[in-house]
């Protein structure tokens, strides 16, 4: 068996790697998305414990804001400018859409910081509303919040029908 190159370009350094996996993940995400029709997108699931996790919809649109508010308090600790979109996601398309807006701003959060080395990555220290990361640690968070909610909308779609 031969392993297949999923990618033909990486980006580079520390940071670089870390966001092909952010990308990664939003894909995985992205796939099972995009075979959800809108009525499954925006149905309301009311056993649900919180309202973000009612629907895919809210889901997305919580993982969508959490993404800004990464990308913005690297901004931030960096001091560079930053956004606070209005965030309104109505069909599974619009979904995906603002899932890759997202995703661009984040990029371009890295622009100048694709080469920090391990020990500017480890000292660059974010203080968050919920605890305190080094930057590694924050960029990581925020690839795993998109799969343990991915692996939240697969069992939607299993135990509800979605």
């Amino acid at each position: 068996m031969t392993l297949q190159k999923i990618k033909k370009t990486y980006r580079k350094g520390a940071i670089g790697a870390l966001t092909d996996e952010y990308e990664k993940a939003l894909d995985e995400l992205k796939v099972i998305l995009l075979k959800i029709s809108d009525d499954k997108f925006k149905r309301i699931n009311e056993k649900a414990s919180a309202q973000d996790f009612q629907s895919i919809r809210n889901i997305i649109l919580h993982i969508i804001s959490s993404g800004y508010v990464y990308a913005n308090h690297i901004r931030k600790r960096f001091e560079d400018d930053y956004i606070i979109p209005e965030l309104e996601v109505n069909s599974t398309e619009q979904g995906v859409f603002k899932l890759n807006e997202m995703f661009e701003y984040t990029v371009e959060t890295f622009q100048d910081k694709w080469l920090l080395t391990d020990e500017e990555l480890l000292n660059t220290i974010i203080k968050t509303s919920w605890t305190t990361y080094d930057l590694e640690a924050l960029i990581e968070h925020s690839i795993v919040h998109i799969l343990r909610h991915r692996l939240q909308i697969e069992k939607m779609i299993i135990k509800y029908g979605i």
